[in-house]
């Protein structure tokens, strides 16, 4: 299992705190300011990231229906406005879901998903089981392809594209 960003910050956070606070030289307040700084820091992503999405998301329907209104009522759309509201932006139910639900659901799909494959190619000469480990392959290839990406800075020795390159042609 991959770790979540979340546990990854705890984690580095923690070490940070363990490890090299205490290490720090006595008598430099400045290093120790700017070590309460990072623990700030961490600790603040630690409690937003997983919300950042979701928060983009309402942001960007609360400014497009303001948008939409305040067109209404004024006498003249500008081009720049119209130009705005015709770029695509998400749906409101993308609010609806906190990331860490989904990252669970993901989860137990891939848990379900794994039990049925299995199910399937019980029967390894059949239809079916070509079909599923068709799909399966299909299915972890692009896993593959996400996972790389996602991790290209820790030194893959592959090619892997960047993280929103990647997920664009995979979902368009």
């Amino acid at each position: 299992m991959i770790p979540s960003i979340t546990q990854q910050l705890k984690s580095i956070h923690l070490r940070f705190k363990d490890s090299v606070m205490p290490v720090l030289p006595d008598g430099n307040d400045f290093v120790h300011e700017q070590a309460q700084l990072i623990s700030a820091a961490l600790e603040f992503l630690i409690d937003t990231h997983e919300h950042e999405y979701r928060y983009e998301v309402i942001e960007n329907i609360e400014y497009r229906n303001l948008l939409n209104e305040l067109s209404q009522e004024a006498a003249e759309t500008t081009p720049e406005v119209r130009a705005v509201l015709s770029e695509a932006g998400p749906a409101p139910q993308e609010a609806s879901i906190p990331l860490s639900d989904i990252s669970d659901q993901n989860r137990r799909m891939k848990e379900v998903s794994q039990h049925l494959f299995n199910a399937l190619v019980a029967d390894s000469g059949s239809t079916k089981a070509r079909r599923a480990r068709k799909l399966m392959a299909a299915t972890a290839e692009r896993q593959v392809a996400r996972e790389l990406a996602w991790y290209r800075l820790t030194g893959f020795p592959q090619e892997p594209g960047e993280i929103g390159a990647v997920l664009a042609v995979q979902h368009g």
